[in-house]
């Protein structure tokens, strides 16, 4: 029997498993448009993206894919990431950049690092046992804690360090006593350089991948997968059959979209899957230039956001002449709802309290984005979970990928490489 792959969700991953699948495959996309948190909005001459999307490379072949989707259009920079703590800017990352704090915190900083490199490495079980590990007291009281305690709104002792290998930088003394005293000159991190599109936003990289794909199908949302018949029914009456599916819809989702009746254990995995939400505030501003900076982390609570970004410094076909852009991020979930209740004239009021926005600047243009799924919370359950439920759908030649769809921290390029990981998986078979 020939295989017939379909493909739920057209975002960097489900694109990227259909261009390298090639031929026999169909995406199904439940909006009117590719891309999904990759898209972009053009309001009154501005581009805001979904959420602050930077594409960064660790391997040549992503690069040189992206390179051959928009040939001349991607832009390098180099990061310029600052941190507001204790009433000072210092440079991104917080470990390695210390000066300009006051003298008793670089001091505990500088010897809290002291004290990791005399102790024994031993198994952390839980992400405060690693910060305090990897870095130290000084530098885990003064940012690594109040920050994670802040984005991810529940206390790290009950989350696991899994997400941490790729995309927060270690520092050795050398890093942190340099950084104590001047400014770091050394680049640290995942994204200490980063590419992003000359025009039209991040989400010219999706509709890239969708003009090298013949079968894309948007206003289709899912209603129910029937996994013994191997069939989808989508809200619209269409309803489709597969021999494989790859999902790339929120893991989560899965568990009341299929019809059939799932072990108890994998029902158990199901429950415990938990996430953070994002908040995401686009502004337009009748002012040139309101910041030189691409984006700025804030760690403590007296702000009601974790970052700031600014847009027209990544692109300026993004912004009108003379005009700016931000995006301000909130973090919220179960553990920590969010009043969103004048939650806009909120964030302006910390954005002028940050000196970011002047009190008579004229806001042209706000565009929202309410993200349900923001990010996964990697709790204790998360390795159980994740695994009974991929091993679960694997036996029915249903294949997870992606962000969500895998229930895992992915940069874009990761997206793309699992794309290309569960083609190759498929093209097997």
């Amino acid at each position: 029997m020939s295989k017939k792959v379909i493909i739920l969700g057209a975002g960097l991953a489900g694109l990227s498993t259909a261009y390298h699948l090639r031929n026999g495959c169909c995406i199904y996309e439940q909006a009117e448009r590719i891309g999904g948190l990759a898209s972009s909005t053009k309001i009154d001459g501005f581009i805001f993206d979904c959420d602050g999307h930077l594409l960064h490379f660790k391997t040549k072949y992503v690069q040189r894919l992206v390179n051959n989707l928009l040939p001349g259009q991607l832009v390098p920079h180099k990061r310029n990431a600052w941190i507001f703590s204790h009433n000072i800017y210092t440079r991104y990352p917080f470990q390695a950049n210390t000066f300009g704090l006051p003298i008793n915190i670089i001091k505990k900083c500088i010897l809290g690092i002291f004290e990791t490199k005399s102790k024994v490495s031993k198994k952390n079980n839980n992400l405060k046992d690693w910060m305090i590990e990897k870095f130290g007291p000084g530098i885990t009281k003064h940012f690594m804690y109040p920050y994670n305690m802040k984005f991810w709104t529940v206390p790290p002792e009950e989350l696991i360090p899994d997400w941490t290998e790729n995309y927060v930088p270690l520092v050795g003394v050398r890093e942190v006593i340099n950084g104590a005293f001047s400014f770091n000159t050394k680049t640290l991190g995942y994204n200490s350089r980063f590419w992003y599109p000359r025009c039209g936003g991040i989400e010219q990289l999706p509709l890239s991948f969708a003009r090298c794909i013949n079968n894309v199908k948007t206003a289709h949302e899912t209603q129910a997968i029937d996994i013994k018949k191997k069939k989808i029914c989508f809200k619209n009456g269409n309803s489709v059959n597969f021999t494989h599916l790859v999902s790339t819809l929120p893991l989560i989702e899965l568990k009341d979209l299929v019809i059939n009746k799932m072990p108890q254990d994998v029902k158990k995995a199901f429950s415990r899957l938990r996430y953070v939400s994002i908040f995401n505030l686009n502004l337009g501003v009748d002012r040139e230039g309101i910041c030189d900076k691409h984006w700025i982390y804030y760690p403590e609570d007296n702000f009601c956001f974790f970052r700031v970004g600014f847009p027209m410094n990544f692109s300026k076909d993004v912004v009108p002449r003379g005009k700016s852009s931000l995006y301000a991020e909130l973090s919220y979930s179960n553990s920590r709802p969010l009043e969103k209740k004048n939650i806009t004239k909120r964030i302006r009021n910390d954005l002028v309290r940050a000196n970011i926005l002047n009190k008579g600047d004229r806001i042209l243009t706000k565009h929202l984005n309410d993200i349900k799924y923001g990010y996964i919370i990697y709790d204790h359950n998360y390795r159980k979970s994740v695994n009974t439920i991929t091993d679960f759908f694997r036996k029915h030649k249903i294949y997870l990928a992606g962000r969500f769809g895998r229930w895992k921290y992915m940069s874009m390029e990761d997206a793309i490489l699992d794309g290309k990981m569960v083609s190759d998986l498929i093209n097997r078979k």
